[in-house]
């Protein structure tokens, strides 16, 4: 019976974390882990000792530890998966969207609380970074927590909700360092009001709030050493920060979406127009805390301008330091100061527009525009590394400049195969330099670094390998490199028996580009079997002599063609279906040839061939 008034009374609530859990964890795996998630996988690795878990954070990741720890505790009782670690940050989205809910209300009023639950439930930038393996949203929780604990004790300056306020302030800053810009804003907010409180309460009021620093330094403590260590960082990859750098990284909050951002504006006018209609009142602790405009002003505008502030003065004095994610923390208070906005109009058709307005143009931006759930926007390093376990038959070495990455892809339970840390460029410099090392490898690299070679590596590299298999994915890349001696130079055709323009299994294909410049062949294009996915099909181009059934062989080499796939609007992926050829003609034997198309799928066994009607005349 409880139970059935508590959802009867909470139903708007418990439909809005509903909609909050459906939006969060469907396709919730569809994208690989990138760079920074694989970061979040190899330091919560299960099978570390807690001792090595720390020294790995302190090396490579120099971030608090908290979240990684019960990242690391979910892995060893859920099992070490990527799925396991999107989870747990689903799970604290939705509860952030609880958290806020209840800071409105204790902020303002109920119907505050439920329209800030509702727009950061359809938040396209608290949706992504819900679906992400980092701490970010584990910060966003917890940051949300500590201003609720913090209102409640500007409310009521005691030491129990001054406890409370250290607890959760702690766990706050065990979400990321920026977190600390955020303690910095409660203790000024702390301090201000500390000047106001009556002379008889102060020394009160100033030992809670003692009280509340001494809990979070000793909670903290654990954390010094990675925080020293991220403090004496005098480099980063962070570029410096331009002259709209916040303007962009406000608009990135809500998706940079052309139909979101006017109501944004719209909204935040509104509220500050209110509020420019208060009007005088005597300036003491209990005339602003009870007036409830003025109160949430001054805690939201502080939180946001001082964690705004900071980093850009250390920015420019030190070490950059502005990218969006980092500023995730400020999110729930413009959410506030919109929902705070909205629930000012006086007129419910116009609230209801307004907030329908921010539904409507969310989904459409989530759904439509950007087709979050099946937009490919994570570097492929799962389909990448998954490619080499299908192919990889031989065990051949994996070569790759972000070797530290790749073990939880190709060193585990299933696979287990040698991975050298190496640029491309380094390994072959030392294959130049020692013959004894040249042999068949894998590469695989991504995220920016494109497949590029000095001309002298690129010459090495024509004379002694060949290409003979590859993946092309979004930001992440893999090629099979075997020797050039041991390349079949032909390619037997005797088992399609007499030969048409199509014979065996038929395929669809398309020859875009044919040239012959200086005794060179140059073809592009795609081929791909219907109805089934092209990543494990082998392309080749083949030269053929009219009688014969022995083919020359080219060296192809397969591309990425995503538009193959939305072209044909194929329910497969097709985007491994192109192929490039740029070989050369001048050790064939003289003749008329023809060009041709063969396509075998590893998986499906289909294998076909098409004779073309290009001819090479040599």
């Amino acid at each position: 019976m409880k139970l059935l008034q508590f959802i009867k009374q909470n139903s708007i609530l418990l439909s809005i974390l509903l909609f909050g859990v459906l939006l969060r964890f469907y396709h919730i795996d569809f994208q690989s882990v990138w760079l920074d998630e694989i970061h979040t996988l190899n330091e919560s690795n299960p099978n570390l000792s807690w001792i090595a878990f720390y020294n790995s954070l302190l090396a490579s990741d120099p971030h608090p530890p908290l979240y990684f720890a019960f990242v690391r505790i979910l892995f060893a009782v859920f099992g070490y998966k990527t799925i396991v670690l999107r989870l747990f940050s689903a799970i604290l989205g939705v509860l952030g969207v609880y958290a806020i809910a209840i800071l409105g209300k204790e902020m303002f009023n109920k119907k505050v609380g439920l329209i800030a639950a509702f727009l950061l439930s359809i938040n396209y930038f608290h949706l992504y970074y819900s679906q992400e393996g980092r701490p970010y949203i584990f910060l966003v929780f917890f940051t949300i927590l500590a201003f609720y604990r913090l209102i409640i004790f500007l409310k009521t300056p005691n030491r129990k909700n001054a406890i409370w306020h250290g607890v959760f302030a702690a766990l706050m800053i065990y979400g990321h360092f920026f977190g600390l810009f955020v303690l910095f804003t409660h203790y000024l907010l702390m301090l201000f009001f500390l000047l106001l409180v009556e002379k008889q309460d102060r020394l009160k009021f100033f030992i809670s709030l003692l009280l509340s620093g001494v809990v979070t330094l000793v909670l903290y403590l654990p954390s010094l050493g990675l925080f020293i260590k991220s403090m004496n960082i005098t480099e980063f990859w962070i570029p410096a920060p331009t002259l709209d750098v916040y303007t962009l990284i406000i608009k990135e909050f809500f998706g940079n979406s052309e139909l979101l951002f006017p109501i944004v504006g719209l909204v935040f006018l509104s509220y500050f127009i209110k509020l420019g209609k208060e009007k005088d009142f005597s300036i003491s602790y209990r005339s602003i805390i009870e007036n409830k405009t003025i109160f949430n002003f001054i805690v939201l505008i502080t939180w946001i301008i001082i964690v705004l502030l900071i980093p850009l003065i250390r920015s420019y004095l030190s070490v950059p330091m502005l990218i969006s994610r980092y500023f995730i923390v400020i999110l729930p208070a413009l959410i506030l100061i919109l929902a705070i906005g909205i629930s000012q109009f006086q007129n419910k058709v116009f609230r209801t527009l307004i907030l329908s307005l921010f539904f409507v143009f969310s989904m459409t931006d989530i759904l439509v525009i950007k087709n979050y759930y099946h937009t490919i926007i994570k570097a492929q390093f799962r389909e990448s590394t998954h490619f080499i376990s299908q192919n990889n038959l031989n065990n051949t070495p994996v070569v790759s400049s972000l070797g530290w990455y790749m073990p939880f892809f190709l060193q585990n339970e299933d696979v287990h195969y040698t991975i050298i840390d190496s640029s491309l460029e380094d390994y072959i410099q030392e294959m130049q330099k020692d013959s004894i090392r040249i042999k068949p490898f894998w590469y695989i690299d991504g995220f920016g670094r494109d497949y590029k070679l000095t001309e002298s590596s690129q010459n090495f590299m024509n004379t002694h390998f060949y290409i003979e298999n590859n993946y092309d994915g979004f930001q992440a890349w893999t090629k099979h490199f075997i020797l050039l001696k041991d390349v079949p130079q032909t390619l037997d055709l005797s088992k399609f028996g007499a030969l048409h323009q199509y014979n065996g299994d038929s395929f669809l294909y398309n020859i875009e580009m044919f040239e012959m410049p200086n005794n060179m062949v140059k073809i592009s294009g795609w081929a791909y079997f219907d109805q089934q996915a092209a990543t494990n099909s082998v392309i080749d181009i083949v030269l053929l002599k009219e009688g014969e059934k022995i083919a020359e062989r080219l060296q192809t080499q397969k591309v990425i063609r995503t538009d193959v796939t939305s072209y044909f609007k194929s329910d497969f992926d097709l985007s491994n279906s192109g192929f490039v050829v740029a070989s050369s003609i001048l050790n064939l034997i003289p003749g008329k040839y023809h060009l041709a198309i063969y396509l075998f799928n590893k998986e499906t066994k289909k294998e076909g061939l098409v004779v073309t009607d290009k001819i090479v005349l040599i």
